[in-house]
């Protein structure tokens, strides 16, 4: 779309300032371009949220559904990178942010409905996932085991210390629910 800026920058002035303090003007520096060329494109500092909210949700998701398509992988690893590609990938920012406690909640509480409905297709293809593949446990309770997952893995995020911690804590309770 023409006028377009680069997420990262916007994502990044809102991780240093939060999204409260940011301004548009904070925005605009962060991306070279004039205060009014933010409002001409977003048309509020809401707007400008919102958009760099689905353009997260729409990478995120993008990144998930393929980890479920990689072929030579067992589900176990397929379902965790999904997971990963989906939640565990912003824990570094999330945590390097003095705003992040602050951030987390808040998107939490006023998640938008693409960010649900892009969960619920993450949830589906999980499903399919373990229809296919799974053992024959987990398949006749895929969609809830699917959904179950997603819930621990954004829960994760935020009891776990680290990344690494998240993979390793994430490997375990994929392993143990999708078993052989």
């Amino acid at each position: 779309m023409p006028g377009e800026f680069p997420l990262e920058p916007i994502v990044a002035t809102f991780a240093r300032y939060g999204l409260r303090k940011t301004s548009m003007e904070d925005v605009a520096a962060a991306l070279g371009v004039s205060r009014q060329a933010l409002y001409l494109r977003h048309g509020s500092k809401g707007a400008l949220i919102a958009w760099a909210t689905k353009g997260l949700t729409d990478s995120s998701l993008a990144a998930a559904l393929a980890s479920i398509e990689q072929p030579g992988k067992t589900l176990a690893e397929r379902l965790t990178d999904a997971l990963d590609a989906w939640v565990g990938r912003h824990m570094a920012a999330l945590q390097a942010s003095p705003h992040g406690a602050e951030i987390a909640p808040m998107l939490r509480r006023e998640l938008p409905d693409a960010v649900r409905a892009a969960e619920r297709r993450l949830v589906a293809a999980m499903a399919d996932a373990i229809r296919l593949s799974g053992p024959g446990s987990a398949v006749a309770r895929a969609g809830s085991v699917a959904q179950a997952l997603c819930w621990t893995a954004r829960g994760l995020v935020h009891a776990v210390p680290d990344h690494a911690g998240f993979r390793r804590q994430l490997d375990h309770i994929v392993g143990a629910l999708v078993a052989r």
